[in-house]
């Protein structure tokens, strides 16, 4: 008679109180009469948008719309020509980009790196974070100047949800993850009290968390003051729904 090995537990999503941002003023972020070109070709014309406090609004389009473009924009890493851009009083901004690892030190290791930015954890907390995050074992003495790309992007991913900013920014930020870190992940964002803006082409992440939809298309901003599902009924264009999904 053949033995069958006993199957393995299914791995939970990870589960952490997060700490809490300082409580940010009631406009999170306004842009007023925003112009962005890249050479000849127009972006934005005049754009005026407001993100208000507490919100978590996903920004959709087709390629090229500009989602990316306005989140820089908002993050203050992409420069206007015309227009302002008004941060929320007691905002602290944080910007996460798959492509962003310049805020590493690339002599500190993966654990010292998580230390400076929530003192007040503990290790055994730490890494516990961190192996949810892919991180394992005797990885979190590794270098991060040895880390590859994804690497360095989920690590930046754990310093924003250990000191958590009150307006957060983030482009694709389950990209290199498993689905059980993206469940994690979508735990703690949650939980976030926080102003969350963000892009993603995961429709699960999006219906889960979105609380407001910002449809982009030829520099054109349009808002839906609902969850994704409210923005396809209301849209009326599930197909380009879906493609706003994709980057």
């Amino acid at each position: 008679m053949e033995k069958l090995e006993k199957p393995k537990p299914l791995r939970k999503a990870f589960r952490f109180n997060f700490p809490q941002p300082t409580r940010i003023g009631q406009r999170a972020i306004g842009l007023e009469g925003i112009h962005q070109a890249y050479g000849e070709k127009k972006v934005y014309n005049g754009l005026d948008l407001d993100i208000e406090r507490g919100e978590r609004t996903v920004l959709v389009g087709p390629n090229g719309a500009g989602k990316s473009t306005l989140l820089k924009i908002m993050a203050g890493v992409v420069p206007f020509q015309k227009g302002e851009r008004r941060l929320g009083a007691n905002a602290k901004l944080g910007y996460f980009s798959q492509h962003r690892a310049d805020t590493l030190d690339p002599e500190k290791t993966i654990l010292d790196e998580v230390r400076d930015s929530a003192a007040d954890l503990r290790d055994d907390d730490i890494r516990a974070i961190l192996g949810s995050f892919l991180f394992k074992r005797e990885d979190v003495f590794k270098k991060t100047k040895v880390l590859s790309g994804g690497e360095k992007s989920r690590l930046n991913l754990v310093k924003f949800l250990v000191n958590p900013p009150n307006l957060l920014l983030m482009d694709e930020p389950t990209t290199h993850l498993d689905i059980w870190s993206i469940e994690g992940l979508i735990l703690a964002l949650q939980r976030f009290e926080g102003t969350l803006v963000f892009i993603s082409h995961d429709v699960h992440f999006i219906r889960t968390l979105a609380t407001k939809v910002l449809h982009i298309n030829a520099g054109q901003v349009t808002a839906f003051a609902g969850d994704y599902d409210y923005y396809l009924e209301k849209s009326g264009m599930e197909e380009d729904a879906r493609a706003a999904a994709v980057l």
